[in-house]
């Protein structure tokens, strides 16, 4: 047993700092990576989006158009799903902080509609996101 616990102690003396130097190369990499990790962009600033499409190809950039402000939605990754209902949401998996109060799905809804704490997008731009876009970051 003690020949055991040696040998252990020996091997993990051995390997770390060569697991030191592998965080710190963690640091230096991107947070996030398009087309791995989110295939599409929404800069809230400018109400844009920024789709990349399924099967590679040409950027489709999308303006909003005349929706209506919304409530700010943090920044960070996005879940595209739809509800018990078959709704459109955001939600925000556990690596996206949230201010206190912010709420972890947000509805995807019509410009025309009537409830508050959505976010407005044209109808077109909903289908789209749930059909091809499986998470999204915002900015």
């Amino acid at each position: 047993m003690q020949v055991f616990l040696k040998h252990l102690v020996l091997g993990l003396v051995t390997v770390m700092p060569s697991l030191a130097l592998s965080a710190s190369d963690l640091g230096d990499a991107p947070a996030l990576i398009a087309e791995t990790q989110y295939s599409a962009v929404f800069e809230q600033g400018r109400g844009t989006w920024l789709l990349v499409p399924p099967a590679g190809g040409v950027l489709s950039q999308q303006g909003v158009g005349h929706c209506r402000d919304d409530r700010p939605v943090a920044p960070g990754l996005w879940l595209v799903t739809r509800d018990a209902v078959g709704l459109v949401e955001l939600v925000a998996p556990s690596v996206t902080p949230l201010p206190a109060g912010h709420p972890d799905r947000i509805p995807l809804l019509a410009c025309d509609s009537s409830e508050a704490y959505s976010l407005h997008l044209p109808r077109a731009l909903i289908e789209q996101l749930a059909r091809d876009h499986g998470v999204v970051r915002v900015q």
